[in-house]
C-alpha cells in the first residue's frame, strides 16, 4: 500500500453519501421520505443510520489500508470524500451491483431517497459553518451520454456537474487536475494522472478543510524534542506545547485528547497508545470511539505534539474488494448511468490525501475518484509467450509474406 501512516486520526470531520438502486424510482422522482424525528439529526434531516454507516465504513477501510494494522507507515484517508464518490457512482447502480455497493457502505438498511437526502443536508450543514473552510465539491466527466435521472441526481443531491470529457486523453487529465485544484486550494493537482485512455468516465469529489483552534500553540515555546518510530529509533522533530483545560481520556490502552476548533462542532481528537499501534488499532472502530466518546472529562492537560504535513497517494480498490465490493470491478451493471447499453465496470478507485497541523490549526484537503472504463471480452485461453517462438509478418490483402522470424533470446 503506497502512502504515509499517522497513528493521530482526524475524527468528527467529515461524513457523507449517496445512492439509489434498480427497485426505487430514481432519487430525483422520490418524494421524500417523511422520517420520525427521533431517527433524524434535528438540525440538519440527516438520517442517524446514515451517519453510523459512513462512520463503520471509514474506520473499517482505515482498517483494510493500514495493511491489516501492521502501520509502519503513514496513512491519511477522508472517509466523506470516499464515501461521496462512492455513492455518487451507486447512483447510476443497477440490481446487484447497487446491492452490492450499499452493503459494502453499510447503507442497506436506508432507503435510497434518504441517503440521498441526508447527504444534501450533511452539505449544507458544512456550508453554514460560520468559521473557517469546510468545502465539498463533486464532478463527473464522461465520454458518453449520462441518463437525464443521473444527471439530475448529481445536480440535485450533491451539488454536483456532469461534463463532457475530452476525447484526448491529455485534454482530459489537464481540465480534471485544474478542477480538483481549484477545489482543494492547490493542495491536490495530479488526480488525474493514472486516468486510462479507456476511461469513459471519472466521478470526483474534492474536499477542502481549513480551521483555526479555539485554544492556539504559542509558537515561542514550540522546541524540539525525540520523537520514537515505529521500528525503534527516534528522530527530532519541534514539539509544539500548552497547558489548557480539554477533554481527555486515559485507561490502560491508551491516552487521548480533543482540541475544539474554533468552530466548536468541530474536533481533532489524539489517541495515543501505550503499547505498540497495532494492539490498539484492533480495538479502533466506530462502537469503540463512540463509548469511548462518552468518557472524556475536563482536565489541565500539559500537552506536546509534533508538527506535521502528511501526503497519501492510495489505490482503494483491493480494500474495498475486501469490504465486499467485488463484481463492480469485472461484473457490474451501471444500466442507470449511460443511455448506451454497452457494459462498463470500475476500472479504479483513488484518493488522495494532504493534511498540515501547526501551531495555528489544520488545513487538509483530499480528492477520490472512481474510473469507469468499457467491459472488455471475456477471457477463454491465455497465451505467455515465456520461450522461443516464431513470427510472420503477412499482407493480409494479398497474403504476401513480408516478414518471417524466430525468437530465441528477446534480449539479444
Amino acid at each position: 500500500m503506497k502512502g504515509k501512516v499517522m497513528t493521530i486520526l482526524l475524527t468528527c470531520i467529515l461524513f457523507g453519501g449517496g445512492c439509489k438502486s434498480a427497485e426505487e424510482p430514481p432519487a430525483s422522482s422520490a418524494q421524500s421520505s417523511r422520517l420520525p424525528a427521533s431517527s433524524k439529526n434535528k438540525a440538519y434531516d440527516i438520517h442517524e443510520d446514515f451517519v453510523e454507516a459512513e462512520r463503520s465504513f471509514g474506520f473499517d477501510l482505515f482498517r483494510n489500508m493500514s495493511d491489516h494494522g501492521r502501520l509502519m507507515d503513514n496513512l491519511l484517508i477522508s472517509p466523506y470524500s470516499l464515501h461521496q464518490v462512492l455513492m455518487m457512482t451507486a447512483n447510476g447502480a443497477a440490481g446487484d451491483t447497487a446491492k452490492e455497493m450499499k452493503a459494502a457502505l453499510y447503507l442497506s438498511d436506508i432507503q435510497d431517497s434518504v441517503i440521498n437526502e441526508s447527504s444534501y443536508a450533511l452539505l449544507k450543514r458544512f456550508e453554514s459553518l460560520p468559521k473557517g473552510d469546510l468545502l465539498t465539491a463533486n464532478a463527473v466527466w464522461s465520454r458518453l451520454e449520462a441518463k437525464p435521472d443521473f444527471k439530475q441526481t448529481i445536480k440535485q443531491f450533491f451539488s454536483g456537474s456532469v461534463f463532457k470529457m475530452a476525447e484526448n486523453i491529455h485534454t482530459a487529465k489537464n481540465s480534471i487536475n485544474q478542477w480538483t485544484a481549484h477545489q482543494t486550494k492547490g493542495h491536490i493537482d495530479d488526480i488525474a494522472d493514472r486516468l486510462s485512455p479507456e476511461a469513459v468516465s471519472l466521478l470526483i469529489n474534492a474536499v477542502y478543510f481549513q480551521e483555526k483552534w479555539s485554544l492556539p500553540f504559542d509558537r515561542h515555546v514550540t522546541a524540539e524534542e525525540l520523537f520514537f518510530l515505529p521500528d525503534g529509533s527516534s528522530k527530532k522533530l519541534l514539539m509544539m506545547k500548552q497547558t489548557a483545560r480539554l477533554a481527555y481520556l486515559e485507561n490502560e490502552l491508551f491516552q487521548a485528547v480533543k482540541l475544539p476548533y474554533e468552530d466548536q462542532h468541530l474536533s481533532f481528537t489524539l489517541f495515543l497508545p501505550k503499547k505498540k499501534p497495532a494492539s490498539f488499532m484492533s480495538l479502533f472502530s466506530n462502537q469503540s470511539v463512540k463509548e469511548w466518546d462518552n468518557s472524556f472529562q475536563p482536565k489541565a492537560v500539559k500537552l506536546s505534539m509534533p508538527r506535521f504535513t502528511l501526503n497519501g497517494r492510495y489505490q482503494v480498490k483491493q480494500a474495498l474488494r475486501e469490504m465486499g465490493m467485488e463484481s463492480v470491478f469485472s461484473a457490474a451493471d451501471f444500466s442507470s448511468m449511460f443511455t448506451e447499453g454497452r457494459g462498463v465496470t470500475i476500472d479504479d478507485v483513488n484518493h488522495y490525501t494532504f493534511i498540515k497541523v501547526d501551531e495555528s490549526g489544520t488545513e487538509a484537503a483530499a480528492a477520490s475518484s472512481v474510473e469507469v472504463i468499457e467491459r472488455g471480452l471475456a477471457q477463454d485461453v491465455t497465451l505467455r509467450a515465456d520461450r522461443p517462438f516464431f513470427f510472420a509478418i503477412t499482407d493480409e490483402q494479398t497474403k504476401s509474406l513480408l516478414f518471417l522470424g524466430f525468437v530465441a533470446n528477446p534480449n539479444e
